[in-house]
């Protein structure tokens, strides 16, 4: 098959020298039967970087074509770090081989430097294997670099999101997967610091300028064979660390596309000859490669299964065997088995202890799956996801890093007796660096309960922005208004009577990082009724999608979108639906994350939407329950339930 694909992506190939690159799995097979020329150069990603081939102080190379071949989008920005160059030509062909369904076609990201004005024709088409081919002809010759990244921009999608920690020039075969999508870890003289890869133990050459080094296994290196060799490197004291796991991707590799109902098939994670392979009814369903990669099309293809027992056993090396578990944790495929190994150790025990914390049984309920699947993602996102490792290492290094985004929560309300509850929702946040700014509808701090409620909030720690709204002005520009004086880098509107998890703001923050999406929230799945003392799951659809679907009381976004979009509109109600056409209209991305950390109110009156109970019981419902019955991750307490009004 990977035979045809080369014959077709040359099949009207131009005189002259042409280079064929190739990275990802199964890319290699058959090439040995495509007729190149004698002028022609072919070049292995996984091994080779196009530096290492040519010389990155060679003049340019003009080349009449380049073919690149990439097994799924998560290789194409793999590649990005390891293409930058003197590569040159005016023709492209780029093959990508297989993509996962919710990812946009592979549309370049034009450099927006006036360099790509000589573009004659641009071609994109779907391939066999709900793959992609793209052809690009120009009058003048561009940088394989920077086709590559505009590529990789476009599949990945929505906003390019802020550095991946420092800025570092990354050395060896492994630069892609420590920065996978990065263009700057290739092609910037001046970095931050430098990453050898597979260079463990290497001194530093005194020539060289004084620049912080970080020295990483490679996977190779890593391997159990290679760390057996007379005169290897020996393996760390203690083993290795979870900073020596190569990073996630985690704009490939995140819980875009779970299911939260499947059919109830169950799969094993097992060792065959050195490598992963998931069995699923006896039968092996996909093999992983020897170094571990997991794709995007990886993720996708076991999103039907209930669960993953991970058997372990010996997989190719340490590093490898524990970067493919990470991944699936990080998509938020469920996971269970026993802790594993202590060579297993570098993954983490946050995620070891949680896959050894529930059974198959526990699995069978579809909320107890989906808690557990978040817990994961969450675990792994956070000690193996690109950002918060490099934000790790650069703290390491020493390195100046962008502080983390702040979050001001705009909450607006009529109800003076609700403030007391609603800054609780507030001060409960944790993992974020949250202000309040309470804009009080037709009342001030001297309404019972409201200054005292105040003044505790800020003894606790808590920053709070009061301040009174006229009463005439509707819901819309009252919150406009709190934006206008919010100070945080993202703003995030709450509701006065909803109850929120404590990780209701991390877990925006951390699906915007991996989304890409310009606006962020939750649908109200979990609803509870309080005229009827009862909570119901709506079947809303799935979570973890570019969805329309989000509720008021959950929306996070940049305050450029927000500016961009012209603020909320100047209305009493659907001020929020209207925002969000406002948002789409513009080109701008939403996306709706898990449901679990949100429950919506519904009292009999006193609400801007106006419906009662019977709204939320005509239909069917996924599941009902007497009482408030959040899901376990809002992790309510005592204090809570006496102050949410029950």
């Amino acid at each position: 098959m990977i035979a045809e694909v080369w014959r077709d992506a040359l099949h009207r190939r131009h005189p002259g020298p042409l280079l064929a690159c190739h990275l990802g799995s199964g890319t290699a097979g058959g090439i040995d039967r495509v007729r190149f020329g004698r002028r022609d150069t072919v070049v292995d990603l996984g091994r080779r970087s196009v530096d290492e081939v040519f010389g990155p102080d060679d003049p340019p190379h003009p080349f009449e074509q380049v073919v690149l071949v990439v097994g799924t989008p998560t290789d194409l920005r793999r590649a990005v770090p390891v293409v930058a160059g003197p590569v040159r030509a005016a023709r492209f062909t780029v093959i990508v081989r297989r993509a996962a369904e919710h990812l946009p076609p592979p549309f370049p990201m034009v450099p927006g430097t006036g360099r790509w004005t000589g573009l004659l024709d641009a071609r994109i088409k779907r391939v066999p294997d709900a793959g992609w081919s793209v052809e690009l002809l120009l009058t003048r010759p561009v940088s394989l670099a920077e086709v590559v990244t505009a590529l990789s921009h476009g599949l990945a999608g929505g906003r390019r999101g802020t550095a991946t920690g420092p800025l570092v020039a990354a050395r060896g075969r492994d630069a892609g997967v420590w920065r996978p999508g990065d263009a700057l870890a290739g092609g910037m003289d001046e970095v931050d610091a430098i990453l050898d890869v597979g260079t463990a133990g290497a001194e530093h050459d005194p020539a060289e300028p004084v620049t912080p080094r970080l020295r990483r296994w490679s996977l190779e290196d890593s391997r159990w064979r290679a760390l057996g060799r007379p005169g290897a490197v020996p393996r760390p004291r203690g083993g290795f660390e979870v900073d020596d796991v190569p990073p996630l991707d985690e704009t490939m590799i995140n819980p875009t596309g779970f299911v939260q109902d499947t059919e109830g098939r169950s799969g094993r994670l097992v060792s065959r000859e050195g490598r992963w392979a998931l069995v699923v009814n006896g039968r092996v369903r996909r093999r992983l490669p020897d170094d571990g990669t997991v794709t995007d099309a990886d993720i996708e293809a076991v999103r039907d299964l209930r669960t993953i027992r991970v058997e372990w056993g010996r997989h190719s090396g340490p590093l490898a065997s524990v970067r493919a578990v990470a991944a699936f944790a990080a998509a938020g495929v469920p996971l269970l088995g026993d802790p594993g190994p202590s060579w297993a150790s570098c993954l983490g025990e946050p995620l070891r202890a949680l896959m050894s914390s529930v059974c198959l049984k526990d699995m069978r309920d579809p909320l107890r799956r989906e808690e557990h699947s978040v817990r994961l993602r969450r675990a792994a996102l956070r000690a193996h996801g690109a950002r918060a490792r490099w934000r790790r290492l650069g703290e390491i290094t020493g390195v100046d890093l962008p502080a983390e985004p702040t979050v001001s929560v705009v909450l607006c309300t009529r109800r003076p007796h609700m403030v007391p509850f609603a800054l609780g929702q507030v001060a409960r946040q944790r993992g974020v660096d949250v202000e309040l700014v309470l804009g009080m509808h037709g009342f001030d701090l001297d309404a019972p309960g409201v200054g005292e409620a105040v003044a505790d909030h800020r003894e606790r720690g808590g920053r709070v922005i009061a301040y009174e709204a006229d009463p005439a002005l509707p819901l819309g520009s009252i919150l406009n208004r709190a934006v206008l004086r919010a100070g945080g880098d993202l703003v995030a509107k709450m509701d006065d009577d909803d109850w929120y998890g404590p990780d209701h703001l991390a877990d925006l923050v951390l699906a915007r990082s991996y989304s890409g999406a310009d606006v962020v929230g939750n649908a109200a799945e979990f609803v509870y009724l309080e005229e009827l003392d009862m909570t119901v799951r709506l079947p809303l659809g799935e979570s973890e999608r570019a969805s329309r679907r989000l509720g008021g009381g959950t929306l996070m976004m940049d305050r450029r979108v927000w500016e961009e979009t012209g603020g909320f509109r100047p209305i009493p109600t659907s001020e929020d639906t209207q925002f969000l056409a406002g948002v789409e209209l513009m080109g701008g991305r939403l996306y709706r994350t898990h449901g679990c950390n949100y429950v919506l109110r519904r009292r009999s009156g006193g609400h801007t939407w106006k419906v009662g109970s019977g709204y939320f019981l005509k239909g069917t419902v996924r599941a009902q329950w007497p009482g408030w019955r959040p899901s376990a991750l809002l992790e309510p307490s005592e204090h809570e339930l006496v102050g949410g009004g029950r």
